[in-house]
């Protein structure tokens, strides 16, 4: 949650954002109660994580691991 507030988007933009530039995910799944969640969800279509950005994502997913291995 801490990147996602250095980078100044919400924690869904920012796993939304991740989740479309990898090919090895097959496809992306949004779900939202309200017009507000859809709006949050829908701002990462515009989103480009930078390669810096990336580097620091692996780094925190290599500190917590998958809990399904």
């Amino acid at each position: 949650m801490n990147l996602a507030k250095e980078t100044g988007m919400s924690v869904v933009a920012l796993a939304l954002a991740w989740s479309k530039q990898h090919d090895f995910v097959a496809s992306t799944l949004v779900g939202a109660n309200t017009p507000e969640q859809l709006k949050e969800s829908l701002a990462a279509a515009d989103i480009v994580l930078s390669d810096d950005l990336i580097k620091k994502i692996d780094e925190i997913s290599k500190r917590i691991m998958y809990p399904m291995g």
